[in-house]
């Protein structure tokens, strides 16, 4: 039931008052669709016996001849084959209350012959102020005439479907989209108990979970509504054991710690002395329960609309509670709008003294009451009563960060803020940046610092090339944060306050909103730092996303980028002749050039794309093949901007917009064309290269050779994106020189050949020389060259090789990144387990040095620890050959994820089979040469696989990376 709705009915309903909404589920039962579901309908009903039903029917309506409002009574929520009974105007008729019925399968009202105005006494039905409205005393009890005529089964329970329209001479017309379904129910209670459908819409519910509880599994909870800044409207409900104690009580406490004593609760008892529940205040000054000196009196002024039940297991109450507090009484409660509390629900017996030690208890998550749904961020409003930024292209994935902000006032907005967060010590923030950077930016921050709780504050990210620094506030701000909420609850943190935008002349930190600038919302998350004193937000690890530049003050989402204007594509025909071109090994990017002077080159670039909005390809310049330092021109769609040509630049591990650049292209790049078609994105242009007072715009020096860089990715408003490896570096060229073809430097060549040898060193030869120590310890005992056993020298041999692989394959990768170490992204989690692995297989040589005879009786722990060095080098090498075969070639991904489980899969799969088969199958002289052999076979046939594998997996490798 929405009460608001109620209320405000009962201020606009005619001046006769005929429909009392007032006495709604206390003296009646009542259905008032929600406005989006009507033009304003509803229907009240109490049953006067089992024969006589007195019902009420109105309508909002612009006359009063034809129209109708109906409702019937099913046993589903289907209209069709039900019976109805109509307050309507058929024709020029006056409105009076009628039965009908509801064809099969909902194929109009049907009307019924005869004449049962008997059937109805009491009669009122008028017009008045826009209200059609009718009332009478039906009698329910149906005719032996006609079964169409409702009549009233005291053990169903019913749909009541409620349809208003126009009535033609016939009957009812069809009512469109005015229509709506009740709830089952009953139509002798007049309150029907507790309605779970209506949690989330019209009122806030909280229902704890069992793991929740103690001793109380479900059927307990509470919901809330706010009627006004003073009044909510509770309900309360629980088991009721009345077969042990018909006194029984549930109560509802308010807490800020999540503990029972020193809260004020309101509750839903029956006292020995009542013959039915009523809701009370009383207090918890402990960890037990108190009566409250004189609170009949108050309760009878501070809790209206009060009634209670108790049936089915379970007893209710309901109530609209002045929540502004007693001055004379701090005991009762008194709701804090700014607060979340944890609901206490204890269930038990009451006595004459009050409430008994309760038998059941449960605690919500913190729960604030003015919130329906109590889930923090609410994605359904974004875009109508405020503004949503919900990031999807952080490098590492984005953790559910969201943003939200509304205009309260050109001096005050309100910020919401959420995302995952495991711990404290971290934040969530949201920078209000008019260029699309992070640097010299005002923000609005959810943080934690020192293991403390969660605040909301402001900061300020100042860019000083080249150092960098998130700025805290120097004075008290938070009094500019009101209606402050933080709730961090199962890893989700959420906090939204309003937030006063005024600036400050003597703190840089606070942020000033301008209601004409657009700006672009930057969200990032990650962990906070505190050094002494000195307290930031540290480096968000690629958990940083950008928005387009919009005004505030529009909720509307960014669209997506307009498709280009689908002008010109690329013409192969004319590498070589006409112009220069550089098609990399993927075959699907090429970019061409065509020096026209010293001071003008004509550029295309040429991609296969998923979407021409939000990606890029770009086009680098080098000196030495490496990607920092290098001048870039791109063919990108910045987010949702369009899709051109611009500049940018390489420095350190990013790319970086240059400052004034749309200004510098608009008089540097000429005669462009911009398309998408099959798959494909295409820029061209005519570039002017002879220098620009920034250094970050291509400058072209006629005798240079140049290694040619593309990278592709997706793009963000603030930039691009990590290209992981669609990157791609050809060999020094002139770029006059039209014959320099597609040859690529020796980068490619060595991250191949990195991938072949860790294939072949983890995947095979490791796994022959573990199989071998592990299953053929006892093959060939007699034969011994060099003084030592087969299995050894294939254990050492293999190992040695692989080895000797590994540190081949790591000098390769390490020529290839420059000497350089990633943490970005998967690289550098394949990077960083890697490493490690290779250490430990490094280790293994030296500890085989330390080892003592077989017969020594340390000899054990050794063989743990080696043993034990050993599986954990080959599990952290196969996860990360693993995420190399998923995440860093163009296919094949699953298939190569597959083959690099295999080999470890066999080994432990051996192990156990031979344990089980050692402790199994007892071997003697006779047996011991075919238990041999037979364990010879297996092992020859894993070393069979451990080969296929590796061989295949190179290649996959090799041919992926090239």
């Amino acid at each position: 039931m929405k009460l608001q709705f109620l209320l405000v009915f009962a201020l606009i309903q005619p001046s006769y008052q005929q429909f009392d909404a007032s006495q709604c589920q206390i003296s009646k039962g009542c259905h008032i669709p929600e406005s989006t579901q009507s033009n304003g309908m509803g229907v009240a009903w109490s049953l006067l016996d089992d024969e006589t039903l007195l019902l009420e029917l109105f309508v909002n309506s612009d006359e009063e001849k034809g129209r109708y409002v109906a409702v019937g009574f099913s046993n589903d929520e289907h209209m069709g084959n039900e019976p109805v009974i109509e307050c309507s105007a058929i024709g020029n008729q006056k409105p009076s209350m009628k039965f009908s019925f509801d064809k099969t399968n909902g194929k109009g009202n049907e009307r019924i012959a005869g004449d049962y105005t008997a059937h109805f006494s009491n009669n009122t039905a008028v017009f008045e102020n826009g209200v059609l409205y009718c009332k009478s005393n039906v009698k329910v009890s149906g005719s032996s005439e006609n079964s169409n005529v409702f009549k009233f089964d005291p053990s169903t329970q019913y749909h009541l479907l409620l349809a208003n329209g126009k009535t033609t001479a016939k009957g009812l017309g069809y009512h469109k989209d005015q229509s709506s379904v009740s709830r089952k129910l009953r139509l002798s209670e007049s309150s029907p108990g507790f309605d779970q459908s209506e949690c989330g819409k019209t009122k806030g519910c909280t229902m704890p979970a069992a793991n929740s509880c103690y001793n109380v599994d479900g059927n307990i909870g509470a919901s809330y509504q706010v009627i006004s800044d003073n009044q909510i409207a509770f309900e309360i409900f629980g088991p009721a054991n009345t077969t042990v104690n018909e006194n029984v009580y549930v109560a509802l406490g308010f807490s800020d710690d999540e503990k029972m004593a020193n809260i004020s609760v309101i509750e839903c008892s029956n006292l020995p002395s009542e013959t039915a529940p009523t809701m009370k205040f009383s207090y918890n000054p402990g960890f037990k329960n108190a009566r409250i000196d004189g609170e009949p009196p108050i309760r009878a002024k501070f809790i209206q609309q009060s009634i209670g039940r108790i049936s089915d297991g379970s007893i209710y109450c309901k109530g609209v509670v002045n929540v502004g507090g007693e001055a004379e009484n701090p005991q009762i409660f008194k709701w804090n709008k700014n607060q979340g509390y944890h609901l206490m629900f204890a269930a038990g017996f009451s006595a004459d003294t009050g409430l008994t030690q309760h038998w059941g208890s449960c605690v919500s998550i913190l729960t604030f009451l003015d919130q329906v749904n109590n889930l923090g961020f609410n994605d359904a409003t974004c875009g109508l009563t405020k503004g949503c930024f919900t990031p999807t292209d952080c490098t590492d994935g984005c953790d559910d960060i969201r943003s939200s902000w509304s205009l309260l006032s050109d001096n005050q907005i309100h910020v919401e803020l959420t995302g995952k967060v495991n711990a404290t010590n971290k934040y969530v923030a949201m920078g209000f940046s008019t260029n699309g950077t992070m640097g010299n930016t005002s923000v609005i921050e959810c943080s934690s610092f020192d293991n403390s709780n969660f605040s909301m504050t402001f900061s300020y990210n100042l860019v000083n090339a080249p150092d960098y620094s998130n700025l805290r506030s120097t004075s008290d701000v938070s009094g500019l944060f009101t209606n402050r909420r933080v709730q961090f609850v199962d890893g989700v943190l959420y906090c939204s306050a309003d937030v006063a935008v005024v600036g400050d002349a003597n703190d840089q930190t606070v942020f000033k909103y301008d209601p004409a600038t657009k700006y672009s919302i930057i969200m990032a998350t990650g962990d906070t730092s505190t050094k002494g004193n000195v307290k930031g937000l540290g480096y968000h690890k690629k958990k940083r996303s950008v928005a387009p530049l919009q005004l505030l003050s529009d909720y509307t989402p960014p669209t997506a980028a307009p498709p280009p204007s689908g002008k010109g594509t690329f013409d192969s025909s004319t590498c070589g002749k006409d112009k220069a071109c550089y098609t990399p090994p993927n075959n699907v990017d090429t970019v061409a050039y065509k020096v026209l002077n010293d001071s003008y080159i004509e550029f295309e670039i040429s991609s296969t794309q998923s979407s021409s909005s939000g990606v890029y390809t770009a086009l680098g310049f080098s000196n030495d093949g490496k990607m920092n330092p290098a001048n870039v021109i791109e063919c990108s769609s910045l987010g949702s901007q369009p899709l051109s040509m611009k500049f940018s630049t390489n420095s350190g591990y990013s790319n970086d917009r240059i400052s004034g650049e749309e200004a510098i292209r608009s008089q540097y790049i000429t005669n462009t064309e911009t398309s998408y078609v099959d798959g494909k994105i295409y820029c061209k242009g005519t570039v002017r290269s002879d220098g620009n007072s920034n250094a970050a715009i291509f400058k072209y020096t006629p005798k240079q050779q140049y290694h040619l860089i593309i990278a592709k990715g997706t793009a963000s408003p603030g930039g691009l994106g990590y290209h992981g490896t669609n990157r791609y570096i050809s060999t020094a060229r002139l770029l006059t020189d039209l014959g320099a073809g597609n040859e690529s430097g020796s980068s490619n060549t060595l991250l191949i050949l990195h991938a072949m040898f860790m294939t072949i060193a983890w995947m095979t030869m490791v796994p022959i020389a573990v199989i071998f120590a592990r299953v053929l310890r006892s093959s060939w005992p007699t034969t011994k060259p060099g003084g030592l056993l087969i299995w050894f020298h294939i254990h050492r041999g293999a190992n040695l090789i692989g080895i000797a692989l590994m540190i081949a394959a790591f000098v390769l990768i390490l020529i290839h990144k420059d000497w350089k170490f990633t943490t970005i992204g998967w690289g550098g989690k394949h990077a960083i387990i890697g490493i490690i692995a290779l250490c430990l297989a490094w280790l293994q040589p030296f500890i085989s040095t330390l080892r003592c005879s077989p017969n020594d009786s340390r000899r054990p722990i050794f063989n743990y620890i080696h043993r034990g060095i050993g599986v954990t080098a080959m599990v952290l090498a196969t996860t990360a050959i693993c995420i190399a075969g998923y995440h860093f070639t163009g296919g094949r991904h699953v298939v190569q994820l597959v083959l690099a489980l295999i080999p470890i899969s066999v080994i432990f799969a051996l192990s156990l089979f031979f344990i089980i088969f050692n402790n199994v199958v007892d071997v003697d002289t006779k047996s011991f040469t075919k238990v041999n052999r037979f364990r010879e076979f297996v092992v020859y046939g894993a070393v069979l696989i451990f080969i296929a594998v590796g061989t295949i997996l190179s290649v996959f490798f090799g041919t992926g990376f090239s």
